[in-house]
């Protein structure tokens, strides 16, 4: 009804200014007026184009005075574009990373194939070698049986003491021989226990590579997945402000989806009739903020509530939050709602209350190469926000839900940082870490801190 009242005012209102000008412009014609030095033909021309300037110009600024939405609209869709661009650059270069590491993965399983081969012509070498070894250790035991039994027949037949004394040297002189070829056997032996064991140490070595290789295709794997999560977040918030910008061509919208209409922290321990109370007073401050937001007329407010709620969704609230914990409670709009629409749905969101991040602690860091362009080194930044903000999400904190933000970071500080990083002449890196105590209902307070060699450079904030 609103947009409709605004459409039929600009109507008439650029009827009156028509009119006036026309008449205005036949007067000055039938006076043959003469402004600037013209003929009263050209005089009464300006009059006319004065005139129509003054609907165009008058129609514009209606727009632009009651609907602020609308400014905001269009300059915060090319900050979305901006932000999508970002990500999808980010998860190109995440893939290509997959991909080198997959290649390091397959090269590392063809040189375990190659080990593996190696190990089993030792393990057969060995095999044979044993046997071997068994094979002279008995001829070496069959010739002391024969040096005994010589040893007998020279002490009974000393007759033949000559010849057995030759057989004895002949079979000594094989025995020694037997004895060397033991020892050398025995030295075999140990070389390819040795050889078998630095086998053992490269394969166990190799499986340990391809075990980190593993490890890091899965944290990549897992890097993957949470930069999809965050560009379909990204989408869906495109699509949402789509839809807002379709629903500000409609009418006037005043109150958006998802938008916080009221929030509060319920402490822990409190007993049935507190918890309803608290419940009680959050939807009576979201009514409050909606009426507020709806810009009714000073005779046209509704007696009646605008927040649309009844008994069962105040008893399911309450079945959430009765087990004794602290909770964060957003009472948030169901829709897109109209100004002056006196019936608004709602819903409520649940959210442990619980410390994030303690104060210091680091949630993202980004390397910076020396000599970046202004424009290279503002788009690096952007890119350490969003992994904050992406980071920060993922832990627990509560973002805007409109803009998608938890947090912001002052303009003066950020333009000393810019400052700062341009006289380095070295590689360089920021920090981002939590300037205090941060729970899922707080603002994400910053502190950027660039460091060089491990050693603090300057901190903004």
């Amino acid at each position: 009804m609103a947009g409709y009242t605004l459409i039929l005012a600009i109507l008439i209102l650029g009827g009156i200014i028509a009119t006036l000008g026309d008449r205005i412009g036949t007067k000055v014609g039938k006076a043959r007026l003469s402004i600037f030095n013209l003929r009263p033909r050209d005089t009464a021309t300006v009059v006319t184009i004065a005139t129509g300037g003054m609907i165009s110009a008058s129609t514009l600024g209606i727009l632009l005075l009651l609907s602020g939405q609308l400014r905001d609209g269009l300059f915060r869709l090319e900050s979305i574009r901006s932000e999508l661009s970002s990500s999808q650059q980010q998860k190109q270069k995440i893939e290509t990373e997959l991909n080198s590491a997959k290649a390091e993965q397959e090269k590392a399983e063809q040189n375990l194939k190659i080990i593996n081969k190696s190990l089993a012509d030792a393990v057969r070498k060995q095999s044979e070698t044993q046997a071997l070894l068994q094979t002279v250790e008995s001829k070496f035991e069959k010739a002391d049986e024969e040096l005994q039994k010589a040893s007998k027949q020279e002490a009974d037949l000393r007759d033949r003491i000559q010849a057995l004394t030759k057989e004895q040297e002949n079979l000594q002189s094989e025995s020694s021989q037997l004895r060397n070829e033991k020892d050398l056997i025995s030295s075999e032996k140990e070389r390819i226990s040795t050889e078998l064991a630095t086998i053992s140490r490269d394969r166990e070595t190799l499986i340990q590579k391809v075990d980190e290789s593993e490890q890091r295709l899965l944290a990549i794997d897992k890097q993957r997945s949470e930069l999809t999560s965050e560009i379909a977040s990204l989408e869906t918030a495109r699509e949402q402000l789509i839809i807002s910008l379709e629903a500000l061509r409609k009418g006037n919208v005043a109150i958006f989806s998802d938008q916080i209409l009221s929030i509060g922290v319920v402490r822990p321990n409190l007993s049935p009739a507190e918890l309803r109370q608290a419940s009680i007073q959050l939807i009576q401050q979201a009514e409050r903020n909606a009426r507020q937001l709806l810009d009714f007329l000073p005779d046209q407010a509704p007696k009646e509530p605008v927040i649309n709620i009844n008994d069962v969704q105040i008893e399911g609230l309450l079945n959430r939050i009765k087990d004794g914990q602290s909770y964060v409670i957003r009472i948030l709009s169901a829709g897109n709602f109209l100004k002056r629409e006196t019936r608004v749905a709602i819903a409520a969101d649940v959210t442990v209350n619980r410390q994030i991040f303690a104060r210091g602690d680091e949630i993202a860091t980004l390397q910076f190469s020396p000599n970046l362009s202004p424009q290279a080194l503002a788009s690096r930044v952007e890119q350490l926000f969003l992994l904050v903000s992406f980071r920060a999400r993922r832990e627990g904190v509560l973002a805007d839900t409109i803009t998608g933000k938890v947090g912001n970071f002052p303009p003066d500080a950020l333009t000393e940082l810019f400052k700062a990083a341009s006289e380095l002449k070295s590689p360089y890196e920021i920090r981002a870490v939590t300037k205090d105590l941060i729970f899922p209902a707080s603002t994400l307070t910053l502190e950027l801190v660039i460091r060089q060699n491990g050693i603090e450079i300057a901190r903004f904030s």
